[in-house]
């Protein structure tokens, strides 16, 4: 009989452990994690992609033809953009999930002050447009995100 108290005091030891290792913080919706993704380009933080991107993640921008693999090919790619349009402004309108899947709808507005088609300076040019964008995100990581737009009508 006087075992029966270190055993029972061992048998809750092994299921509150048990019970702690399998409890994990829930990890953050797809959305979330995008829509974290889309407020890091409009604070200009960079530093954010490194948690919010798995390492070999893509990111497609169709319509300027780049595709870059890992943060560091996307704050290179901020960073160009960041020069033509200093105060870009990217507004999600609209988000669907389905599991790993996230497709956005969005708008994006700025002051274009880059070169035109035939190399000439712009100056104050003011550009809004609308896009999708498609991402997919496993445990807490993008690891693809693609934009999708008419970069023509963004000018008109």
């Amino acid at each position: 009989m006087r075992r029966l108290p270190y055993v029972a005091g061992g048998l809750f030891a092994v299921v509150a452990t048990a019970c702690a290792v399998q409890q994990k913080p829930p990890a953050a919706s797809g959305k979330a994690v995008v829509e974290a993704y889309v407020r890091a380009w409009n604070q200009r933080d960079s530093a954010a992609f490194d948690t919010l991107m798995a390492p070999g993640a893509i990111h497609e921008d169709v319509a300027q033809n780049f595709r870059g693999q890992g943060a560091k090919a996307v704050t290179g790619f901020m960073r160009d953009l960041i020069s033509v349009e200093p105060d870009f402004k990217w507004t999600v309108t609209n988000t669907i999930e389905d599991g790993k899947f996230v497709a956005l709808e969005w708008t994006w507005t700025s002051t274009y002050t880059g070169p035109d088609p035939t190399g000439k300076r712009v100056t104050n040019k003011h550009l809004s447009g609308k896009g999708s964008s498609f991402a997919e995100v496993e445990n807490g990581k993008i690891t693809r995100f693609t934009n999708y737009y008419d970069q023509a009508s963004f000018f008109r």
